[in-house]
């Protein structure tokens, strides 16, 4: 691309990239599977083909059913994340409509901490933006509370991918602001209940981001999203 052009790399140019076989515990623990086996590619070597001028810092991941992830290209270079172009599950486990490649994958030995953000599946296409852009209309959102500014890095870390807010993030789940009145303490309330039913370990979609949040963390994520809800223009 030109300098200045939006980058924008397709599943087929990622498929060009000589594959290898791998396997990934963080994986199988995220969905409570064992012996899964990939073919995947490196990403930091997609990236140094693709953003040849390092203007970017993160990679958009823009998925087929309106899940939308992000990684940082630091986190990518340092916890060697991959692309796997290929999943093959174990027999005797359930695989879930949204588990296809392309997938972000850790592999093993690699030490990345533990987030929705690298489980990020069916990938359709990568952007590579700048993240204080990308994140810019959140960026006073978190408002002076220590609660409200770690319910922010937990949005960002594992909702925003499916729940959007100011026009950034994914719409696979909707909206949460449209969905409850978070300055009511019965809203919240059933958010809290809603959320243990619908993304708890035993959730027939496999999307098990209660390993991610914390029962301390959801009141954060809940005092943030109360605090954005009743800022100024909402």
């Amino acid at each position: 691309a030109e300098a200045g052009e939006e980058k924008v790399i397709s599943i087929e140019a990622v498929r060009e990239l000589p594959s290898q076989p791998v396997t990934s515990a963080y994986f199988d623990r995220a969905m409570d599977y064992s012996k899964s086996r990939f073919r995947a590619v490196s990403l930091a070597e997609l990236l140094d083909r693709f953003d040849l001028d390092r203007t970017a810092d993160a990679a958009l991941l823009e998925c087929f059913d309106d899940y939308q992830g992000i990684v940082a290209v630091d986190d990518i270079r340092r916890f060697n994340l991959l692309l796997a172009t290929e999943i093959e599950i174990a027999p005797g486990f359930k695989r879930p409509g949204w588990l296809n490649p392309l997938l972000i994958l850790v592999p093993d030995g690699s030490d990345a901490p533990f987030q929705e953000r690298f489980m990020t599946a069916n990938i359709r296409q990568l952007r590579l933006v700048r993240l204080d852009d990308y994140y810019a209309p959140l960026a006073r959102a978190a408002g002076g509370s220590s609660a409200g500014r770690e319910g922010l890095v937990l949005f960002k870390d594992n909702c925003l991918f499916c729940h959007s807010l100011e026009g950034i993030g994914g719409n696979k789940g909707g909206p949460l602001l449209q969905f409850y009145d978070f300055g009511r303490k019965k809203e919240r309330e059933r958010f809290h209940d809603n959320f243990r039913n619908t993304h708890g370990a035993d959730n027939p979609d496999k999307q098990n981001l209660s390993q991610f949040i914390t029962d301390q963390g959801l009141r954060a994520l809940t005092e943030f999203l109360r605090g954005f809800a009743a800022s100024p223009g909402k």
